[in-house]
Parts: C-alpha cells; structure tokens; sequence
C-alpha cells in the first residue's frame, strides 16, 4: 500500500472552524488539499474573511452558520455537504466553550453552556456525520479534547469533566465504529495561546509567565501546533492509529 501524505480529495467538515485551533486546521487542511467545509456561531465576519482569503488561493471552502447544541443545524450541514460534495470523508469536532464552574456552583448557565456545547452538542453533531461517513465507505473523526479532561481543573470542573467525557467517548466510538471503517482518534492540547484563552494569557503578563513556565519548551504553543496534529490523524499515514489520545501540549502532562 502506498501511503498519501496529503488530504488531496478528502472531503472535511469542521466544527468551530473561524478562530483558533478550529481556524487553524481549516488553513492547514486546505493547503493539504482537502475541500473543508466549517460551522461556526457568531463571528460570522471572521468565518466570511476566511472563505474569502483561501477562495482567493484557489481553495475550496465552505461556511456554515450552526448552533453547536442542535441537531436540526447538523443534520442540514451534513445533508448540503452529500449534496454539494457527493459524501463526506471526515470530520473535526473542535467546537467547544471554556466558562468557570466552580464547586460552588453560583452560575448555573455556565455548566448548561460547557456541558451542551462540548460533550451533548458532540453527540449531536456525530450523530448526524457517522451515518455519512458509513454512506461514503468509510473515513475518520477527530474530536478535541483537552488535558484538562486528564488533570482536571480547578475552577473549570465542568470543562475538565466535559473534556474528560470526550477521551471516553473516543475509545467507544473506536471501538464502535472501526468495523465500519471508520478511524477515531482525539487530540488533547493543554494551554494554548488562542481567543478562547485570551482572559487569562494575554491580559496579565505575570500569570502568561506562570503558565509559560511550566512548559519544558519554554513556550506556550499556538494554534498551529495543534493543527498539524489534527491533520496527522485524518491521513494516510494515521492509518493504523485508532482509538488514540494524542497529548499534544509541550510536555505539560506526561501521561498516557
């Protein structure tokens, strides 16, 4: 068997593609040769300047506006796609909130916003793409976790329950899916320096340089780092990896 190291062809849908890590694989993927379809919520702006610089390179690229919670918005991206592109080959589920759940629990909105949106909207949003994938032969997911869903987090309980819940969801889905030829795997970054840790990174210098010092690297990734990664486990030379966490997070948690 030869292996392609591209995406030339691949047929990939995003969730939560206009900023951030989500942003970041979109680019990467595209120059891989992928056409990549993505949701995003709110930053309808930054999605529309995003279609329009990869449009410019010649890409093929497309933008949904879609609910994260909703099944109703999955099942329409999913059947566009069928429709526009023939079937679907893979699919990234990176869309996902960080808001403080703290023991106390004053601020019951906060646990319905992470627990909808990165664990229940997950199970949504694959729920509508495996059938997809099955249609198409085959394919891979990818779902971003964290390593916070390893460590935990003090102050984010929710989110570190939420992340930890997709590390297991992962190997079932693994587990479920491999005889239908479809690869799952999952990536989980630490800290990275994107808009969703902005509050706590780009405003005080002194806890940036906290966090910066418990990387042996000595630096705290970006986006792109994370990308690369996700853009591994969709190819070709993924092929034999199934059922995997990859910590991709410079060292910070040295654990399986």
């Amino acid at each position: 068997m030869t292996l392609n190291p591209t995406l030339s062809g691949k047929r990939i849908l995003v969730t939560g593609g206009s900023r951030g890590i989500g942003e970041a694989t979109v680019r990467l993927l595209v120059r891989l040769g992928a056409r990549v379809a993505f949701t995003y919520q709110i930053r309808q702006d930054a999605a529309e300047a995003l279609v329009k610089s990869l449009a410019a390179r010649g890409h093929e690229v497309l933008a949904f506006p879609a609910n994260q919670r909703s099944r109703e918005d999955a099942k329409s991206v999913v059947r566009t796609l069928e429709k526009a592109w023939g079937g679907l080959d893979a699919f990234v589920g990176n869309a996902g909130v960080w808001l403080p759940t703290p023991a106390e629990l004053k601020d019951e909105a906060n646990l319905e916003a992470v627990l909808e949106t990165n664990l229940t909207g997950l199970f949504r949003w694959h729920a509508e793409v495996v059938p997809a994938l099955r249609r198409a032969g085959g394919g891979a997911l990818v779902l971003v976790s964290s390593t916070a869903g390893q460590r935990g987090e003090a102050g984010y309980g929710a989110y570190a329950a939420s992340k930890g819940a997709v590390i297991s969801l992962t190997k079932t889905l693994a587990t479920e899916l491999g005889p239908s030829g479809i690869r799952v795997n999952c990536v989980a970054p630490g800290w990275v320096d994107t808009d969703l840790s902005a509050p706590a990174l780009r405003g005080d210098e002194a806890a940036r340089k906290k966090v910066e010092g418990i990387f042996p690297l000595g630096h705290i990734p970006v986006a792109e780092d994370i990308a690369g990664p996700i853009a591994f486990l969709l190819s070709e030379w993924a092929v034999a990896v199934h059922g995997e966490i990859l910590n991709v997070n410079g060292g910070t948690v040295l654990c399986g």
